[in-house]
């Protein structure tokens, strides 16, 4: 194997022999490259049998980047190497020994945000908990508990690794008896429904390790060694995933950047990396800080918004100096979006960038993200937004997920709800029904005749035929195909294009088909988990101008960048309408992350005053103030834009 064309520090991680190891990865080191690296390095040269290597990422589009890399180095054998997200490896678990875990033998329905929400609000309702509605129709109740923080905290909770509350401080300040009994009657409601959701696919393998020796040694043996990615963002769960995993053969290699954790609102613990070698007295630790993407003035930015935070070594580089960043100050968010508009035209026809999709405008709140895409498309630019932002708002997009969820699991009860008269089968009274009272799938052709008689029950047979076709097709096939598969059955294109507003509605389940044709999960329920995760991937468009939150830029990178909104109460959030200071520690991490997605240039702005939210519309103008982030940036790298 050529090692020639990685640095010595990465060829030092790479070559390092058996046992555990961390490595320290800045932004644009070269991380991923460095573990595509160290995992053929120990098949090519070590011999280690590419079935037996088990290499966890962050998110499924990563999984397709090492997957590639790896098979540039050994061709077909990187097939071998299981390559998945820590959710697509719980699923597997769970799925491997549903019976042991209480499913059956058919595998567990995964429940998104509403499912998962409705479920909430059922058990806080047992507990004579009352939550305040999604969308408040007056003033609000104080009394009422929001749903969005209450789902916060449970999650939290349920990650933290604790079977009981006596040590768990909720950072939300909720009461740890209170969650440790609603999370009880959350988790058995979601058994009743044979489900899981984000937290039950990490937290249900880890029991299933305790209460099944045997299936804990079978994984042993598959898997001599574990590597895993972006551990800065794992929670204790997960550590404690990995640490059964490698608990004989002890080969854990962990790659992270603590000053990149940033999903501590999911759990997440920095500190984690940071502990490894505590638990691990005999690891060896590497540090990648050579940032090999960006200009000098970029990685000086940034270690000055990381510095307080001292958790590695600062990066550095070789890099040219670069420009300065442009810092501008709008009147209200409206000049903000003008401005950003405006720059990226004038850039755009004066040659200093060829493409708009090498642009990427990052913001701390979905909220900021509608002004931004009117602005620029007023402009006549092209933008590019995830999908759950605009695609999966759609009612024929929904219908259309309902359908691939069926092709996966034919018990969906929510699912089957939504598409169960769409289209029309004269099931209407027979639907209004089942949403109101749910039965159990096997059931609803009995309880359909009781309630249409039995030209119901028919219709619901055939309904039910049609997806056992469906689901049978769904094995194995990429997303792409299934929902090609479920639009021809099912006759739905067929019955859209015949309503008034039908050839509008097709171009959006066209817009789906397009992201499923570019999607990196290699199958519909990876697919599935990625959407219900909120981590489904935009179509690549190079055409188009890049609109997504800092969270979701994680991993990206831009020639020209945007951060917008660099004011208090966004940068750094305060999430509870100012209740509390916002968790700097935190905040300053994902403003490092924000900066560090440039390449070049990097452009700064903030309002005077900006209007929120209320209601989905607009409200009255509230007085903006600079983030306290801009003050620690140095004044001669900053170039203020009148």
């Amino acid at each position: 194997m050529d090692l020639s064309r990685f640095s010595p520090q990465q060829c030092a991680a790479i070559t390092a022999g058996e046992g555990p190891l961390s490595i320290l990865a800045g932004p644009g080191s070269g991380k991923t490259t460095t573990m595509a690296g160290r995992a053929a390095y120990l098949i090519a040269e070590r011999e280690v049998p590419a079935a037996s290597m088990l290499a966890i990422t962050f998110t499924t589009a990563a999984a397709a980047t090492l997957r590639g890399r790896l098979a540039t180095v050994l061709g077909p054998t990187a097939t071998y190497v299981d390559i998945r997200t820590f959710h697509s490896f719980g699923l597997k678990v769970i799925r491997s020994w549903s019976a042991e875990l209480g499913f059956g033998h058919m595998p567990p329905v995964v429940y998104g945000r509403d499912e998962t929400r409705a479920i909430l609000r059922q058990a806080a309702q047992e507990l004579g908990l009352e939550l305040a509605p999604d969308q408040p129709i007056g003033e609000p109740d104080p009394w009422a508990l929001s749903a969005a923080k209450l789902a916060r905290s449970l999650d939290r909770f349920r990650l933290s690794g604790l079977e009981t509350a006596s040590s768990w401080q909720d950072a939300d300040g909720l009461d740890d008896a209170v969650l440790s009994q609603l999370a009880e009657a959350y988790e058995t409601l979601l058994r009743k429904q044979a489900a899981v959701d984000y937290a039950a696919m990490l937290v249900m393998p880890l029991r299933l390790f305790e209460s099944e020796p045997r299936a804990l040694r079978m994984l042993q043996d598959a898997y001599r060694h574990v590597l895993v990615d972006e551990v800065q963002d794992t929670c204790r769960v997960q550590y404690a995933i990995l640490q059964s995993l490698a608990a004989r053969h002890r080969n854990l290699a962990l790659v992270g950047d603590p000053l990149q954790s940033v999903y501590g609102f999911r759990g997440a613990d920095p500190s984690l990396l940071q502990a490894f070698p505590r638990d691990y007295p005999d690891a060896r630790v590497f540090v990648l800080d050579e940032n090999h993407r960006s200009t000098a003035t970029i990685v000086t930015l940034a270690n000055a918004i990381a510095a307080p935070l001292a958790s590695r070594p600062a990066s550095w580089t070789s890099n040219p100096q670069g420009p300065s960043a442009r810092l501008y100050c709008a009147d209200d968010d409206a000049g903000e979006a003008r401005f950003v508009a405006d720059e990226i035209s004038r850039l755009l026809v004066t040659g200093a960038i060829a493409r708009p999709g090498q642009v990427g405008v990052l913001f701390r709140t979905n909220a900021q993200a509608r002004g931004l895409a009117d602005a620029l498309r007023r402009r006549a630019i092209p933008v590019q937004m995830r999908p759950e932002q605009d695609l999966f708002t759609r009612a024929e997009i929904g219908d259309m997920l309902a359908y691939l969820r069926l092709a996966h699991n034919l018990t969906d009860v929510p699912a089957l709800a939504r598409i169960l008269d769409t289209p029309p089968r004269r099931l209407r009274a027979v639907e209004r029904a089942f949403r109101k009272k749910p039965v159990p799938v096997a059931e609803l052709p009995d309880y359909a005749q009781k309630r249409g008689g039995t030209s119901a029950r028919a219709a619901v047979e055939t309904l039910f035929a049609l997806l056992e076709e469906l689901h049978g097709a769904a094995e194995d096939q990429a997303p792409v195909k299934v929902l090609e598969a479920a639009l021809d059955c099912t006759g739905y294109a067929v019955w859209l294009a015949a309503q008034s507003d039908g050839p509008a509605r097709l171009q959006q389940v066209e817009l789906l088909h397009a992201s499923l044709e570019q999607t990196a999960a290699p199958d519909l329920a990876t697919w599935l988990t990625d959407l219900h995760l909120g981590e489904s991937d935009p179509v690549p468009n190079d055409n188009a101008v890049n609109l997504l939150t800092v969270h979701g830029s994680k991993g990206r990178e831009w020639p020209v960048v945007f951060v917008v909104g660099v004011e208090e109460g966004l940068l750094p959030h305060l999430r509870f309408g100012g209740e509390a200071e916002p968790d700097d520690a935190e905040e300053r991490r994902l403003t490092y992350v924000a900066l560090s997605r440039c390449q070049v240039q990097l452009y700064l702005t903030y309002c005077r005053a900006r209007r929120p939210l209320v209601g989905g519309q607009p409200g009255r103008p509230e007085a903006r103030r600079p983030s306290r982030y801009l003050r620690a940036l140095p004044a001669p790298l900053m170039e203020p834009v009148a």
